[in-house]
Formats: structure tokens, C-alpha cells, sequence
């Protein structure tokens, strides 16, 4: 009778096989320790290395949080050009405010007085629903009321129906919306 191995047990041995090597070859490998407690190969290392700590288990406690993953990275090689895109992406980031969400659209107007009469409509609003937040938003050449900071479709459908008798045309908009009020 032959036997067949599961691929999952070939997978195991495989990976049991591979970190036998490594660990032969860095037991192999001259160690130096610096005044830190890191040890570290210099014959393994290329400039393509990042140098991760090797700490003794009774010194984590011991050590400040930003001194538990010292990683030098002096070896690590990077394009300018991704650099330059990730100062982009985070510039970015900054610049949008709060979280996905949904508001409910009240009012729109575009003119020599929108901006006014939306205020006017604004503080109307404010009177009817002291309790929900309004904003005015300019999208050119339009200045838009908008109301709420809902994190779900269900809760702004819910608001749009408490005040579907006082704003029959209103209705809902994905928006960014402020971060809820912590309770």
C-alpha cells in the first residue's frame, strides 16, 4: 500500500526545512553584540538589509516603547519618486477632513443673494431642529444646505423622514461628515 502526502503536510515540511537552513546559517554566522544588548551578523548583511532586534525576553519590559523596534534604516535603498508620492498621499490625507458618511441635502441656490438666502434657510432650519447640525457648502456656483453627520444610510433616511413634512424635496447625499461626539 502507498501513501499519499497532503499537500498541507509537504507545505509544513518544506517550511521546517527552510528555517533549519536559516537557522544553521546564522548559528554559523560571527556574532557581534553591541553596548544595546543587539546582535548583529555583519557577514549577512547587504545594503538591502533591514537590521531587526534580537532582545532578550526579560529586557522588553524593561525598555521604552520607542526602543522595542530600533530598525536601522540606513541599509533600506527607496526611490526619491516614491518618497515624493507619499508626502503627496499624506498631504492629501490632511486636507479631507472626517469620515465617509451621509447628510441629508436641504436647500440649493446659485445667484447674486444664494449665499444669504441660504443662511436665511440655514437659520430657519436651526430653529425647527436645534438638535441636528446644519452646513453651508459652497460647490461653484452653487451654495448648498445640508444637514446631519450620519455614519449610516439607515440613520440619515430615519432623520430625512422626521422632517420630510417641513423639506419635501430634501434628500440624501454621501458627504464627509465631522467625527461623531464622543458620549
Amino acid at each position: 500500500m502507498h501513501i499519499k502526502p497532503s499537500p498541507g503536510l509537504i507545505s509544513i515540511l518544506l517550511l521546517a526545512f527552510i528555517a533549519s537552513l536559516s537557522l544553521s546559517a546564522i548559528a554559523q554566522a560571527p556574532q557581534n553584540q553591541d553596548s544595546s544588548g543587539l546582535i548583529y551578523m555583519p557577514d549577512l548583511l547587504t545594503p538591502d538589509t533591514v537590521l531587526i532586534d534580537s532582545l532578550e525576553a526579560d529586557t522588553l519590559f524593561e525598555m521604552e516603547p520607542e526602543e522595542l523596534h530600533p530598525l536601522q534604516w540606513d541599509y533600506v535603498k527607496q526611490n526619491h519618486k516614491i518618497e515624493h508620492l507619499l508626502h503627496l498621499h499624506r498631504n492629501a490625507m490632511a486636507d479631507q477632513r472626517g469620515i465617509p458618511g451621509y447628510r441629508v441635502h436641504l436647500y440649493m441656490d446659485s445667484g447674486n443673494r444664494a449665499r444669504l438666502n441660504t443662511q436665511h434657510e440655514q437659520a430657519g432650519f436651526e430653529e425647527l431642529y436645534p438638535e441636528q447640525r446644519s452646513y453651508i457648502i459652497y460647490e461653484e456656483p452653487y451654495f448648498k444646505l445640508r444637514a446631519g453627520d450620519f455614519r449610516t444610510r439607515l440613520d440619515a433616511r430615519r432623520f430625512l423622514e422626521k422632517i420630510r413634512r417641513n423639506y419635501p424635496a430634501a434628500y440624501i447625499v454621501v458627504d464627509r461628515i465631522n467625527y461623531p461626539e464622543m458620549d
